[in-house]
């Protein structure tokens, strides 16, 4: 056993930086932590008995790290998985569990009573004919460790024990992943008191293809860095990549620790400054994924410069690897980047599409390679030989790693760099034969392609973006577009430098076409291609709607494209006061020139205790919500002309003085006296998970969105009325919810499905674009009434244990099927906050007779 941990200590014990001239490891160092630990998102709402109240919440609204989340996960569970995005840091919190528990005096922060004998098994080594302890007596042989599997059969089911298991998604084939997880099940119930950690990209872990394991397991989700942890990480990295570099002139090796901290903290200044700047907020979108601020830091400790998109980065650091590194310690390399590359594409591509999986037998790979070696011409140009490249990509450019001892393999030490390179090489393929798209057509969002198909569009033309979308809705293909296949395409649209909307346009216009117009729509407004404006015309003229969500959907872009792609002028336009038709009743909605005309649907009360009120067909998205934020920050001069920012925070200062709305929101106010929009804004505004335009605003507190209400009215009013719009109260919202038929879910009767709604079960793992469940709206066309995310109700809920608490409805992208239901309710403090939380508004209907024509 001890020869084995010793194993696992040199396997496991380090953390590989990219880019560090000379070494490719450093330590881990478990107190100070060169990595960041990582945080954890909310998975779901526990079950509980709704008529008791608000649902125990497991993980807490404040994410925990991960000593405590693996505490948690353990209280009544034995197995542990863990999704995280490409590049995430799932591995390294394997490493980082791994040696916690190797160390003798930590296994109680990680919930453990005594010490932790713990095992490590990558699961593309796995071989399934054979047992659990097979596998990890064939891990410990390859890594010239000889130990009967008999050891660790005993070892398994004596004392407290931890198994660790990586990288599901990393077995290529779906159909391999299921027998993967039917494996796992197998080692769970066989050794019944031993606990498991998996890891999975959550491409490669989704229920609706069978991907699913059978066990008790509790499931958490890897977040983004948040700016703290960026800046902590970033501190570190520059440190120990600066302490491993020579001294400079005149400093002594005394001398120089110090000196290396102070130009850490110089460069980690610099870059944060940088990625602040607002031209550069989608590079500091993706700085929050580790591996691509990993990246980052190599290019700017290099020259202090960043690559504006994901793409150009990774260029950059392959590049850096290949070429410029040696370049800088005056060593040649074999051959340039450029020309290794054109080696290295081909083959990642051939990886990626014909074999289906990341390692390949040493002789094998140098057969593929050499192939395309041999195709290499040029004036004093010799290419090197397959197994001379080959050493230099694994000792040298540090992009491949050899396994094995005797029968040796290849593995890209990123996944993420060769799923790159087979994007870049595929928009050749695609440009020569337009037909080699089809395979991925049909294969569209299986999770195995995802991250190569967002290279190879952020590396296409126009004219291949146009032949990707027609091939895309091709009936021959007759997609599903399931929540998984739409959130890929949209990001596939917005990687896209050149688009087209030929194809699109001429599709929607088509009448095969009928079962895939929303989703053509969708595609349309992600573009935001003026061009599509003519064509959103002649749809509607062209009698092809065939029923009214399609029909309001359709104005809903054309009003969207022309908002987007136009000169916007609120000023100029007309009140959002619902009106009155020639029938002397109220027009069944508005659209409100405020919201970029955001549509509010006329629900007809009940005749008794709820009166007619207009909805918002949508939660509010952060793109209305990010206005708001920019009048509080004087960004705005058209609303500041109908409504000063100074006027709106004394009303605020007026209503907490008088307690308007309770006895805490003056406290609450206090916190923004010099940063009013500070206080307001969305803690997920720059989490591209969270963040986009078309998602529902979260992590807003009751009196965040209280506050955006009554910004609404004055702006509306000019000052003159505070109550135009407010948030519903729950009579008002499950009457909207369920309807007169008393619905148990807002579409129906029906029990929630993926098509449905976004919850526990769909799998996303964060908020979708707030129309993406047209079958899961109200029949009068309210979205997201069901899931995505609880919204906030203007009363109290009403119970003497949680005073001051506020009522939520709806269910959120966490929460179980069963606090989808129009009745479900939970509560929250006004002042809090988090992923799970947003708003929708509500306009009381005016009195008829008082409203002129």
């Amino acid at each position: 056993l001890h020869r084995y941990q010793t194993a696992l200590k040199n396997e496991l014990g380090t953390i590989r930086i990219l880019g560090l001239p000379g070494i490719e490891r450093i330590d881990v160092n478990l107190d100070e932590q060169t990595f960041v630990p990582l945080r954890f998102s909310r998975r779901h709402d526990s079950p509980t008995s709704l008529e008791k109240g608000i649902p125990k919440v497991r993980f807490g609204e404040q994410a925990p790290e991960p000593d405590r989340v693996m505490k948690l996960a353990f209280e009544h569970r034995r197995m542990l998985l863990v999704i995280g995005d490409a590049g995430a840091g799932k591995t390294t919190l394997l490493q980082y569990y791994a040696l916690s528990c190797l160390d003798g005096s930590r296994f109680d922060r990680l919930g453990f009573k005594a010490p932790v004998n713990v095992f490590y098994l990558p699961l593309r080594e796995v071989e399934q004919e054979r047992s659990l302890p097979e596998n990890l007596a064939l891990w410990a042989k390859r890594h010239h460790r000889t130990i009967n599997a008999a050891a660790f059969e005993h070892w398994l089911g004596s004392g407290n024990t931890l198994v660790l298991f990586d990288g599901l998604d990393e077995i290529g084939v779906s159909e391999e992943r299921k027998k993967m997880c039917g494996w796992i099940d197998g080692a769970w119930s066989g050794f019944e008191h031993v606990r498991f950690v998996i890891t999975s990209r959550r491409s490669g872990y989704r229920k609706e293809d069978g991907v699913e394991l059978q066990a008790d397991y509790e499931q958490v989700d890897v977040l983004d860095f948040t700016a703290e942890q960026q800046e902590r990480f970033l501190k570190n990295w520059f440190n120990a990549a600066l302490l491993r570099d020579t001294p400079d002139e005149g400093i002594s090796a005394e001398e120089w620790p110090e000196m290396a901290n102070a130009k850490a903290e110089a460069k980690t200044v610099k870059i944060i400054a940088h990625l602040k700047e607002e031209k550069n907020r989608g590079l500091k979108q993706i700085a929050a994924i580790p591996m691509i601020l990993q990246i980052m830091a190599i290019l700017w400790k290099r020259d202090e410069y960043l690559p504006e998109t994901r793409e150009k980065l990774y260029s950059s650091v392959l590049d850096y690897l290949l070429e410029l590194r040696d370049k800088h310690k005056d060593m040649k390399a074999p051959m340039s980047a450029e020309r290794s590359r054109m080696v290295l594409e081909p083959v990642a591509l051939w990886m990626q599409e014909e074999l289906k999986k990341d390692e390949v037998g040493r002789e094998q790979m140098h057969e593929r390679m050499q192939k395309e070696l041999d195709g290499m011409v040029g004036r004093n140009f010799t290419p090197p030989p397959a197994d001379e490249f080959g050493r230099h990509l694994v000792d040298r450019a540090a992009l491949l790693v050899e396994l094995g001892t005797h029968s040796k393999t290849y593995l890209f030490r990123h996944k993420t760099f060769r799923e790159y390179l087979a994007g870049v090489d595929l928009v050749r393929k695609v440009l020569r034969d337009p037909d080699y798209f089809d395979a991925l057509v049909a294969g569209f969002g299986a999770g195995w392609s995802d991250e190569m198909l967002r290279t190879f569009m952020a590396n296409a033309d126009a004219e291949t973006f146009d032949l990707v979308m027609d091939k895309l809705f091709d009936e021959r293909f007759d997609l599903e577009w399931s929540q998984e296949q739409r959130l890929l395409l949209f990001s596939l649209i917005d990687e896209a430098p050149l688009r087209k909307v030929d194809a699109l346009c001429c599709r929607l216009l088509q009448p095969n076409t009928a079962a895939r117009q929303f989703m053509l729509l969708d595609c349309l407004n992600e573009t935001a291609m003026p061009e599509a404006i003519v064509a959103l015309q002649n749809f509607l003229k062209s009698g092809l709607t065939k029923n009214r969500k399609l029909m309001d959907k359709a104005r809903e872009v054309y009003v969207s494209l022309n908002n987007r792609t136009g000169k916007e002028n609120v000023s100029s336009r007309k009140t959002a006061m619902p009106m009155i038709g020639k029938s002397g009743v109220l027009e069944p909605f508005f659209e409100n020139p405020f919201e970029k005309d955001a549509r509010y649907i006329l629900i007809p009360g009940n005749g008794t205790n709820i009166p007619d009120t207009f909805f918002a067909k949508y939660p509010v998205t952060n793109s209305l919500y990010r206005r708001f934020i920019d009048y509080l920050q004087s960004k705005n001069p058209e609303y500041e002309a109908l409504f000063p920012a100074s006027g709106f925070m004394e009303a605020l200062q007026g209503i907490a003085n008088n307690r308007t709305w309770d006895t805490g929101f003056a406290e609450y106010l206090k916190k923004g006296k010099n940063d009013l929009a500070g206080l307001f804004r969305s803690r997920e505004d720059d989490d591209r998970k969270f963040g986009g335009d078309d998602q529902p605003v979260v992590s807003i507190t009751w009196y965040a969105a209280r506050s955006y209400c009554l910004w609404l009215s004055l702006v509306e009013s000019k000052g003159e009325k505070s109550d135009i719009y407010r948030l519903p109260n729950e009579p008002e919202w499950e009457w909207a919810a369920a309807g007169k038929e008393k619905r148990a879910y807002p579409w129906g009767n029906a029990e929630p499905t993926p098509k449905l709604a976004n919850y526990d079960k769909s799998n996303i793992g964060a908020t979708t674009p707030v129309s993406s469940y047209p079958e899961g709206a109200t029949p009068e066309g309210l979205y997201d009434m069901a899931g995505n995310l609880w919204e906030w109700q203007e009363n109290l809920y009403g119970r003497k244990d949680y005073p001051g608490a506020r009522a939520l409805r709806g269910g959120s992208w966490g929460s179980g099927s069963e606090l989808l239901r129009c009745r479900a309710r939970v509560n929250l403090d006004p002042g809090s906050g988090g992923s799970l939380y947003g708003f929708r508004v509500v306009c009381p209907s005016p009195n008829p007779e008082t409203l002129k024509i």
